[in-house]
């Protein structure tokens, strides 16, 4: 593969440039009614409560996934359809950059316009293009530094301030984009890339991105590091040890995540490009490998999610492609084919699996389960409110971070009208810190728990039952919660 963009003649470029913005737009049509049409997660919902008050930082995660839903909350409203635009968009651009740094490494046109589809087919895409999560957007700074670091590689020195704006963006959208310099900083060693160590770029880069970042660790450090210390908390679990069997199920379900076609012909590239790797196969090496043995290490020592290696899936395609595309072009579209059925069976998994096969809905048969039951539930604690007389001027309250987020994302509840009742001794979540309900609450307060009858009224004895808020739609994991009025 050729440092260098290659030679293709325009009207290849363009109609592979037109084939790529067509199946974007295509894929983008397919998954919009998709990601509209499905109720809110919890995290979904608590990323919506963090945009009602702009900060440089939150309880769980870095604040650029709160300030992009919070810029297209002003524009669209609150309604899932909007919020899903942050993953939509993020996906769509990054399908562009993959074809740019397809192009960057060497690819024709046509090699450039597969290695764009397989990203966008990818079942990883799929989930998370119709998810308003973390991950969109760290996919779309991993693509883009990865792109702007070759390019700055080639020669571009301004391009690595670039480089460190892409990567501190990518810093205040997921922690784990801090990878990116360990996989940078094998890049460097190659001899090719090694007088770049002797330069003041590549430092000046690493400068720009923590000034980028600077923001979200001064709120850390201001606020008693909560970001930093529940990033650590869900790494650690349980403790450390060895834990063979969630390594081995992390690494089978990377099988899902890419789809086996692609990871079996980036293991046939791996065992040819090991002896000899060019500049553009040690970066690619560079990009895949790191990423992956650190979260494979994370869940043999304590437990790792399958979507916590997502952007090796990078390296990972843009290696298949090249690969398939000079070798076994066939095996593009079977890969493809199987991406498509991946992404059918989820999207329209209600008609295509569930009723054909009369499933029951249950947390191993829908892959739904945890967004199902939560419509139902709001619907009740709004009733609850509404008999109350509260329709629109009331708070809510609770010790469960979950029902915080679906009520305050999903009811006409401003800023701070979501209160968490904090029961320890230390807060453990965004309401407990941010909005904490006070012993004698002011207002109508709506307290949804799980607490006992006498829990409750021990903390305030003049709480009111409203009876409970249920929802079974999903039946071996119901929602039941006690409901009282507790404010003034």
């Amino acid at each position: 593969m050729s440092a260098i963009t290659p030679n293709d003649s325009s009207a290849s470029l363009r109609n592979a440039w037109l084939v790529t913005i067509a199946l974007l737009v295509l894929f983008t049509l397919w998954r919009m009614p998709i990601a509209a049409g499905l109720p809110l997660s919890v995290d979904e919902s608590y990323y919506i409560a963090w945009s009602k008050t702009p900060d440089f930082g939150y309880w769980t995660k870095p604040p650029l996934i709160a300030w992009a839903i919070g810029l297209v909350r002003s524009v669209c409203g609150d309604s899932a359809a909007c919020v899903r635009t942050v993953p939509l968009s993020a996906f769509a651009l990054s399908t562009l950059l993959m074809f740019a740094l397809a192009r960057q490494l060497g690819a024709k046109a046509w090699t450039a316009c597969f290695a764009a589809c397989a990203f966008i087919s990818l079942p990883l895409t799929a989930f998370y293009g119709i998810a308003a999560t973390t991950d969109s957007l760290l996919l779309l700074f991993w693509i883009s530094t990865m792109w702007l670091l070759r390019r700055a590689l080639e020669g571009g020195r301004s391009i690595w301030l670039l480089v460190g704006l892409s990567a501190g963006l990518g810093l205040l959208s997921k922690y784990s984009m801090g990878i990116f310099a360990l996989s940078g900083l094998l890049c460097l060693l190659h001899p090719q890339w090694r007088h770049w160590l002797r330069s003041p770029w590549p430092y000046l880069a690493a400068v720009t991105a923590a000034i980028v970042f600077a923001p979200n660790l001064w709120w850390n450090l201001t606020h008693g590091s909560p970001t930093l210390n529940h990033t650590a908390e869900i790494s650690q679990n349980s403790g450390y040890g060895l834990h063979p069997a969630a390594l081995a199920g992390f690494l089978g379900a990377q099988f899902l995540m890419a789809g086996p076609v692609l990871l079996c012909a980036f293991a046939l590239w791996f065992m040819q490009r090991t002896r000899k790797p060019t500049a553009n196969d040690w970066y690619l090496l560079a990009f895949a490998l790191p990423f992956l043995a650190v979260i494979s290490l994370q869940a043999l020592l304590s437990r790792a999610h399958a979507n916590w290696a997502a952007p090796t899936y990078v390296a990972v395609t843009l290696a298949a492609v090249l690969f398939l595309a000079a070798r076994h072009p066939r095996w593009l579209a079977l890969s493809f084919a199987f991406n498509l059925a991946m992404t059918s069976a989820l999207y329209h998994f209600d008609f295509l699996i569930a009723q054909p096969f009369h499933l029951a809905r249950s947390v191993k048969t829908d892959p739904y389960w945890a967004l199902r039951n939560w419509p139902g539930f709001i619907e009740q604690v709004r009733k609850a409110a509404i008999a109350h007389g509260a329709a629109e001027d009331f708070a809510v309250a609770s010790d469960d971070r979950a029902v915080l987020a679906q009520l305050q994302a999903n009811l006409p509840l401003p800023a701070g009208a979501a209160l968490g009742w904090q029961r320890g001794i230390k807060p453990q979540n965004h309401f407990d810190q941010r909005f904490r309900l006070p012993a004698k609450p002011a207002g109508a307060v709506l307290l949804v728990t799980r607490a006992t009858d006498s829990e409750v009224l021990q903390a305030f004895p003049k709480a009111k039952s409203a009876g409970q808020a249920t929802s079974n739609q999903i039946s071996d994991r119901p929602l039941a919660f006690n409901l009282w009025w507790i404010g003034s």
